[in-house]
């Protein structure tokens, strides 16, 4: 029966083992990325903005859960906005300018 010591040291074996191939698989992976790009001669500059153009293409707008005018509204996240402090403060009801849910098909 192994004892707790020897398993310790195999575990630590194990895990520099495990460290090793991760930075070997990571290596290739970078060679290979950096091969492509001169392969296809793609510039930093285009890869910063095509992660620019899908992180804009990609983003789902956060529907509006609360609207007190045409320019002031909130969809509920994130830090409150002047307009809604303001109504808090005031011991409104928040819930009193909440948007009707749109049924999406």
């Amino acid at each position: 029966m192994l004892r707790h010591s020897q398993i310790k040291a195999h575990i630590s074996e194990l895990q520099q083992e495990a460290e090793k191939i991760i930075n070997n698989d990571r290596q290739a992976a970078i060679k290979d990325i950096k091969d492509k790009l001169i392969a296809y001669n793609i510039s930093m500059e285009e890869l910063k903005e095509y992660k620019r153009k899908v992180k804009l293409t990609s983003a789902i707008p956060t529907p509006v859960k609360y609207r007190k005018s045409e320019h002031e509204s909130w969809a509920g996240r994130g830090p409150k906005p002047k307009w809604v402090k303001e109504i808090e403060k005031n011991g409104e009801n928040l819930e009193l300018y909440r948007v009707p849910e749109q049924i999406t098909q």
